[in-house]
């Protein structure tokens, strides 16, 4: 009697399998990726959510407290300066005057600057520091408040750093405040999406394609 043949497994199959199944992964996770989530709305891949900035409470140049819901449906650029600095800030301001002239006829867009030097920077050194840079004071704030919540706020909420350096032993090129040199961007919900150089105008151009972002985003 003959024996029956009996067929030997390819020895591909096992490959071919094995790439079948790696392709069904790809496609799904290009799909979720790309699909977003209820809670997350048309979120750009370009700028996810660093984190939330946490509540707080400041005082305006002008005198007037200005909590984080003041800001609620803004999308907003912060930066951190103070007026004594001998070194960039004055670069750091320079360009967020011009981002003020950039966003001129945009009302969804608010500057907000934090003082790093609570301890010097009044609502009155900030006043004038800001009427010589031409800040229009319903578009772009100056905030102090005492250092603690305020230095907490720079680097819990931003993520920045910011050290102030009085009483330490002195150190060749240090400042009063060692301190962040970059613009947040902060959406309309109060999530920080980027930083950007605050120094060069590479910088400030990303910021304001940044800021078209998240107008596209939160177009209907």
């Amino acid at each position: 009697m003959s024996t029956p043949l009996v067929s030997k497994p390819s020895p591909y199959r096992w490959l071919i399998r094995a790439l079948a199944v790696l392709l069904v992964a790809v496609l799904v996770y290009r799909f979720s990726a790309e699909t977003p989530s209820p809670e997350q709305g048309h979120i750009s891949t370009e700028l996810p959510r660093i984190g939330t900035v946490p509540p707080f409470t400041l005082t305006e140049r002008s005198g007037k407290n200005i909590t984080n819901q003041d800001l609620a449906g803004k999308i907003w650029v912060a930066d951190f300066v103070y007026t004594t600095c001998p070194g960039p800030c004055p670069l750091v301001t320079a360009n967020m005057a011009k981002i003020q002239t950039a966003t001129a006829h945009d009302p969804h867009v608010q500057l907000v600057t934090f003082t790093v030097d609570p301890q010097t920077d009044t609502p009155g050194v900030l006043a004038a520091y800001a009427d010589k840079y031409g800040a229009d004071p319903n578009r772009w704030w100056f905030l102090t408040g005492p250092e603690k919540p305020l230095y907490d706020l720079i680097q819990n909420g931003f993520y920045q750093v910011v050290q102030d350096n009085r009483g330490k032993p002195p150190e060749e090129g240090q400042f009063v405040v060692t301190h962040s040199t970059y613009f947040m961007l902060v959406d309309a919900n109060g999530y920080v999406r980027s930083s950007y150089d605050g120094v060069g105008e590479d910088g400030r151009a990303d910021l304001l394609k940044g800021i078209k972002t998240l107008e596209k985003e939160e177009a209907p």
